[in-house]
């Protein structure tokens, strides 16, 4: 009879408690603890994935902190850079090498202008106020020796100072008086160079405003440059009453600035950072090479760009990358500044210089990039319309491959995306060739320079009225210095004169009133 396959109904193993096989132990239990095992080692499998995961999202953190790490290492390394230029070696002259200098090594050539350039010297003064005869000396001023005249010979040049007087001139005006019947009171006649009822004289205010708004001297300092030099006293407040009254007749100069900058064909633009009574501020540029407008404002906004530029402009608007001047509509164009971007790849591009293993691809995209637009900035932008425009395309073709492929290091990925065909910026990087302008915002950095360095001195302004002065005043002298005329001239006519003579000034067309002083 062949073995059963199952046991048969009610059959209970008499070994099932104490089973020889098991070396006594219970084949129940055993059972029992076999299924608890598996499920054991169910659980067991799943603790060690999530630990293997952990484990990998560890690793990775890690990864990036080390990068992370390299990175501010390399731009901590490269800002310290920048502040201290490192020493170069020189380079070894001609015939000179293995530190054993050649004896006949040509000498190294002298720091200066090429050969044949004119030499620098000073123009001779147009007048001579006086003639000066001196005798030959006696005895010889350096030895203390007798000197024989009969030998001598003659030697003559001519020197230009300046006289001190340090005193002021005081004028007491007598006006014979007559009645207005339309005015219903008695008027005066003034003379050239009065201010009717002003304590101080028209020259005095000019210079005190020429020395606030052109040499950037504060108001105390102007106080001690006035009484030593000119020997007239008043108070650092009296300055900005001389600005409150200079004002009445710039302020429609300035109106009419902005009116001019809008209608040019070329227009800079940029803003820096103001503080107003120790609030943020803003100090807006607009101009060219002809004209030169500040505008202060409490907002760095798309509105304080459209109040200074308007809504539409006609010519070429030149500025950075900032978003505000979109707002602003271009009928002729808008270029962004390529020497930003070229020192903004250059910066990105020495980074990758200090990072151990860089991403190749990123360091090629710079040095490409770099090189593009040293080119596009070298161009010679041709006369005609289409060669402009086939010009024009020629370098969006070169761009194209260079932004091409996305970068593994995140400062070369974001510069990438600013110039992709998809991009807003993407369409105003050779607007200068097309519409015929520069291809760099520098105008606007060097005439917002001045004004730079005066908030490093005085630290901004302390109310609404004196930022208003800054950005008038600054106006007015820019571009009266654009223009060649005397910076003088123009702050008495604004003393002397309604805003139409002072605009006159400036603009090279001055009356006789103005012409002395």
């Amino acid at each position: 009879m062949g073995r059963r396959k199952t046991a048969p109904d009610g059959f209970v193993c008499p070994c099932r408690d104490n089973c020889p096989h098991l070396e006594g132990l219970s084949a129940f239990w055993m059972l029992g603890e076999h299924r608890r095992s598996r499920s054991r080692e169910h659980e067991h499998r799943q603790v060690r994935a999530q630990m293997a995961g952990e484990n990998a999202s560890l690793q990775r953190v890690v990864s990036e902190q080390k990068q992370e790490i390299e990175r501010l290492k390399a731009e901590n390394k490269l800002l310290h850079q920048r502040r201290f230029k490192a020493s170069k070696p020189k380079s070894p002259r001609p015939g000179e090498a293995a530190g054993k200098r050649c004896p006949a090594a040509p000498p190294a050539k002298r720091r200066g202008p090429p050969e044949g350039h004119p030499p620098w010297t000073r123009k001779t003064p147009e007048r001579i106020d006086r003639h000066v005869h001196v005798e030959a000396p006696l005895v010889c001023p350096h030895c203390q020796g007798a000197t024989d005249t009969g030998n001598g010979g003659q030697t003559s040049y001519v020197q230009e100072d300046i006289v001190l007087v340090p005193r002021t001139v005081v004028t007491s005006f007598v006006h014979d008086t007559a009645f207005c019947p339309c005015c219903r009171r008695q008027v005066i006649h003034p003379l050239d160079g009065e201010l009717p009822f002003a304590p101080i004289g028209p020259n005095a205010k000019s210079a005190a405003l020429y020395l606030r708004h052109t040499l950037k001297v504060p108001y105390r300092k102007i106080t001690g440059a006035m009484g030593t030099l000119f020997g007239i006293d008043f108070v650092p407040a009296s300055t900005l009453g001389f600005e409150k009254r200079a004002k009445i007749n710039a302020r429609p100069i300035h109106r009419d600035l902005i009116e001019k900058t809008r209608a040019a064909d070329l227009i800079h633009a940029d803003e820096t950072h103001w503080r107003q009574d120790g609030t943020n501020c803003w100090l807006w540029y607009a101009g060219n090479e002809s004209v030169a407008v500040f505008r202060m404002d409490p907002h760095r906004s798309s509105e304080a760009a459209k109040s200074l530029l308007g809504d539409k402009l006609d010519g070429l608007l030149v500025t950075d990358a900032y978003a505000a001047y979109n707002a602003v509509e271009c009928a002729g164009g808008r270029q962004s500044c390529l020497a930003h971007l070229l020192r903004k790849s250059k910066e990105v591009g020495e980074e990758l210089a200090l990072i151990p293993g860089a991403d190749a691809a990123s360091v090629r995209f710079c040095q490409s990039l770099g090189s593009l637009f040293k080119d596009a900035c070298a161009v010679v932008v041709p006369e005609q319309a289409g060669a402009r425009k086939k010009l024009a395309d020629r370098f969006r073709k070169r761009l194209a491959p260079i932004c091409r492929k996305p970068l593994a290091f995140a400062k070369a990925e974001t510069l990438r995306k600013r110039l992709i065909p998809t991009s807003r910026e993407y369409g105003q990087l050779f607007a200068f060739i097309e519409h015929g302008g520069p291809p760099t915002n520098n105008h606007a950095e060097r005439s917002l320079r001045p004004l730079v360095i005066f908030r490093k001195v005085c630290m901004g302004t302390r109310s609404a009225a004196g930022s208003d002065n800054i950005a008038i005043f600054g106006s007015l002298v820019q571009t009266a210095a654009l223009q060649g005329a005397k910076l003088i001239d123009m702050f008495r006519a604004l003393f002397m004169a309604s805003p139409v003579h002072a605009q006159d000034v400036i603009f090279g067309s001055p009356p006789e009133a103005d012409q002395t002083g």
